[in-house]
């Protein structure tokens, strides 16, 4: 499953960056340990939550979109180890002391909205 999950991280991540296309300031990194943390949500909704049949493109779609909501531009997107920051963010999450229940339906209800206005 950790397999799965870094697989996973990594092509929302590589397939994020590249459909990112807005005029704004460079990429701080406060904003991509923000893009980090909405990718390991949708990551967590996927691997512990049962939604696993959330499609990556849509999952992409809400990321570029937060992304351009926000006016970030990744050029320098390569600067950041994305990786290790989607796996910290993830463990994080993974470590939040409250039932499994209860963090997949609060984060269901705060993010899946994002994917349903993108679809």
């Amino acid at each position: 499953m950790r397999i799965f999950m870094k697989k996973s991280i990594l092509a929302l991540f590589g397939a994020a960056a590249m459909t990112f296309s807005v005029n704004s300031f460079a990429l701080s990194e406060s904003e991509a340990e923000d893009l980090a943390d909405l990718t390991a949500v949708f990551v967590y909704l996927k691997n512990d939550c049962g939604y696993e049949d959330l499609p990556d493109a849509q999952i992409r779609r809400a990321l570029v979109f937060f992304a351009q909501q926000n006016r970030w531009d990744l050029t320098n997107y390569s600067t950041f180890n994305m990786k290790a920051l989607g796996e910290e963010s993830y463990k994080d999450l993974s470590g939040i002391a409250v039932t499994n229940d209860k963090k997949c339906k609060s984060l269901a209800r705060d993010s899946l909205s994002l994917l349903a206005y993108v679809k």
